[in-house]
């Protein structure tokens, strides 16, 4: 029975999800604790590997893994994969690409309102009974005729784009890769050619691309600089296109109105984090790809992928492989 080894820890209902799109003729296993040493003992007699979290996959994991016959990604991105390991060992990987990217889409927006709105300021002040309508009401913004910079023209870029729409907001983009004039046209989107060009525009700055040598810790002291007084931050793509600590100090200094992160630097988060100190900074768990409907998809699609593999049905899924 073909062996598939999930290289983080679920329990309870995730590890009830991916359970349940198994097919009977594989058998699943998660880490029995969530560190490197246990993912080596582990992997020794999978075939296939279904990667999510953080371990890496190394040479020592590859080396290990004597029966592996194929690598899936939950998600898409490779940030774990030591590529050229991988290449060494001529191991196929396959992502899912597109599955989460409603979810993503629906949290971001919602990060870009609560920001605009002090959502998590003044929910406390309610719950302490502290009733402060005008001061705190003419504090909030609307969205509507703000300008929003779009890092990143992928499907989340897209769907983010599309949501923003009837919220009468201008949005701009860049990206590596310019979209066609019809979607351009269909999504309201202004194209500039360097991320740079955008902040001084921008009301609101969104990160929707990828984690690349050229753009990590993109925005910094000098980029944030360039941004508009009051303009707000938000990023649901990977932590380290942000340098935190110029991040804060731009908060503290009041050029920043607020922030909003589902994606940080370090995750988990460590006790001392300097940005969860402040009250016009908004933080989630890497939480935005993972609504019920989108685990679910995600699970059932790599197992699908792997199950079709193993039965050698390569062609229903060479379009998501990757190398």
């Amino acid at each position: 029975m073909p062996k598939i080894l999930h290289t983080a820890r679920y329990n309870e209902k995730p590890w009830e999800i991916l359970r349940s799109v198994v097919p009977e003729s594989f058998a699943v296993e998660t880490l029995d604790k969530l560190n490197y040493d246990c993912l080596i003992r582990q992997v020794v007699d999978a075939n296939y590997l279904l990667v999510s979290g953080r371990l890496p996959i190394d040479e020592g994991v590859l080396s290990a893994a004597k029966h592996l016959k194929m690598i899936q990604r939950t998600g898409v991105g490779t940030e774990m994969l030591d590529v050229e390991a991988i290449k060494r060992h001529g191991i196929p990987v396959y992502v899912n690409a597109g599955v989460n990217a409603q979810s993503v889409a629906e949290h971001t927006l919602m990060l870009i309102l609560a920001s605009l709105k002090r959502l998590p300021k003044i929910n406390k002040q309610t719950h302490e009974g502290i009733w402060k309508k005008q001061q705190m009401g003419v504090t909030t913004r609307e969205l509507k005729g703000k300008t929003v910079a779009l890092v990143g023209m992928g499907n989340i870029g897209r769907l983010v784009a599309g949501m923003l729409q009837p919220f009468g907001a201008k949005v701009i983009y860049t990206d590596v890769v310019r979209q066609n004039t019809e979607t351009e046209n269909r999504l309201g989107l202004t194209y500039y050619d360097s991320f740079e060009a955008m902040l001084p525009v921008s009301d609101i700055l969104s990160f929707h691309c990828p984690l690349t040598p050229d753009n990590t810790e993109i925005l910094n002291s000098r980029t944030l600089s360039l941004m508009k007084q009051g303009a707000v931050v938000v990023n649901t793509a990977r932590g380290k296109l942000i340098n935190p600590d110029d991040l804060y100090e731009d908060l503290k200094n009041g050029h920043l109105s607020a922030v909003a992160l589902d994606t940080h630097y370090e995750e988990p988060i460590n006790e001392g984090y300097k940005l969860a100190e402040l009250d016009n900074v908004i933080l989630t768990p890497h939480i935005g790809g993972l609504s019920y409907e989108a685990f679910h998809s995600m699970m059932k699609g790599a197992i699908e992928n792997i199950v079709a593999f193993e039965e050698g049905r390569l062609e229903e899924i060479e379009g998501k492989r990757i190398m």
